[in-house]
């Protein structure tokens, strides 16, 4: 570990900047990457909710519409 500073203080300035820019860079991607997979996430599930809710709108829509009482039903038939 302490050798491991040791190189560090050894480096030259330019080295160091180097060094923090590509550090920098890492960490940069690595919180658009966490970013971007929470946005996934957020977008799946706000998906799957829709879909969800789709399927119980359908589910409670009756399949045949409810017969009602005192109206006359009118079928057409071939003419002869």
């Amino acid at each position: 570990m302490l050798d491991s500073i040791n190189q560090v203080r050894d480096m030259s300035p330019l080295r160091k900047l180097l060094l923090a820019v590509l550090l920098a860079i890492v960490l940069a991607q690595a919180v658009a990457m966490a970013l971007i997979a929470q946005s996934q996430v957020r977008k799946a599930e706000w998906r799957e909710a829709a879909e969800t809710q789709r399927r119980t709108e359908v589910a409670q829509r009756p399949s045949r519409p409810a017969v009602r009482d005192g109206l006359m039903t009118v079928g057409y038939t071939y003419s002869r």
